[in-house]
């Protein structure tokens, strides 16, 4: 493993995405998003995938200097366009319209169409927690080849990973954010043992025979991920695909098999009881929580989005540790388009 500054990998990042034709502030906000995943310990929707979104520009499924805009709307709801814009550029200006339209009329939803890989869902939801409001981020849809889950009691690729993401926001603490796949790990999960060399854990994936199986190279031969909890899971999934995906269309806007859309929802807590209240409220909530007891192997009970809180600040201080076989495509990746100033690791 080497380690890097968050400022180093950044910079990296930004200088490859102005190369394929990002201009310079989409550059800069693609690459500092992908940096704050790695911050917040999910390294799955880190700079591994600049290589990625690089082989995607080439195919012309990423335009890079494309923007997003608003298709239709009303008071309450837009259809945002995301012009195959990078995947950030499109969540963002769509939370962005939830934010101001949930200022005016309280609650606000949006859908996004032709989008690409959005990143860490999260981020969004946050957004619209640090405006006094409850976020709430789904994607759903299929690309292929690589975010291939099997329906519960099925042996074939039919859903995306379809994340939700949603944030709370709390008074003197960080907002509550809960942020999950609805397959047993996010397929980026996959990349990251692939880069490492390393086995999975057992019923995770199946192999393209449908046969359980723990080598991540097995997905990519066709294999599959499942669901969480198993129907469960799975009925998550299909609802995210349907909320994500076929309510603004984006099987219509989309091109086959590139069908992924996201749905943003604001809800304005100040419409319902005081802010102030509100997050004293949930302030107290969290202190009866952090008071149970921990299991036997737990040090103590965590709420959600304290894991990625505190490995921000570890990573801030230490670094970000990534693969060498990550770092060696990102190289590779700067070098064929002619960036060649790239920092040594720090460790």
């Amino acid at each position: 493993m080497l380690t890097f500054s968050a400022a180093q990998l950044e910079s990296v990042a930004q200088a490859i995405f102005a190369a394929v034709g990002a201009p310079g502030d989409i550059a800069t906000h693609v690459a500092h998003s992908l940096v704050e995943s790695n911050l917040m310990g999910h390294d799955s929707h880190g700079v591994i995938r600049v290589p990625n979104y690089v082989l995607r520009v080439e195919q012309g499924r990423i335009v890079p200097d494309a923007r997003p805009s608003i298709l239709r709307e009303t008071s309450t709801t837009a259809v945002v366009q995301g012009n195959w814009a990078y995947g950030q550029s499109a969540a963002k200006y769509g939370a962005e319209v939830a934010i101001r339209k949930a200022r005016e009329a309280n609650v606000a939803a949006c859908a996004i169409v032709q989008c690409n890989h959005i990143g860490r869902l999260g981020e969004y939801a946050v957004m619209m927690a640090r405006e006094g409001m409850i976020g709430m981020v789904v994607t759903g849809g299929f690309s292929s080849p690589f975010n291939g889950v099997a329906p519960y009691g099925g042996v074939g690729r039919a859903l995306g990973t379809n994340p939700y993401a949603f944030a709370v926001p709390a008074g003197t603490r960080e907002p509550v954010v809960a942020d999950f796949a609805t397959s047993i790990v996010a397929e980026g999960k996959l990349q990251v043992a692939r880069a490492k060399r390393s086995q999975l854990a057992e019923g995770l994936i199946l192999d393209s025979q449908g046969r359980p199986s723990t080598d991540p190279e097995d997905f990519y031969q066709g294999g599959m991920l499942l669901p969480f909890g198993g129907h469960k899971g799975y009925a998550l999934a299909l609802v995210a695909d349907l909320l994500g995906s076929r309510l603004g269309g984006a099987e219509i806007l989309g091109e086959a098999p590139h069908t992924v859309g996201t749905f943003i929802l604001a809800l304005r807590i100040d419409a319902f009881r005081p802010l102030d209240e509100f997050t004293a409220a949930v302030d107290g909530r969290l202190g009866e929580i952090k008071t149970v007891p921990p299991a036997p192997g737990f040090q103590e009970v965590l709420i959600p989005g304290e894991p990625e809180a505190r490995s921000r600040a570890l990573r801030l201080q230490e670094g970000i540790p990534i693969p060498e076989e990550t770092w060696d495509k990102l190289v590779e990746t700067a070098r064929k388009y002619g960036v060649s100033t790239l920092p040594a690791p720090t460790a």
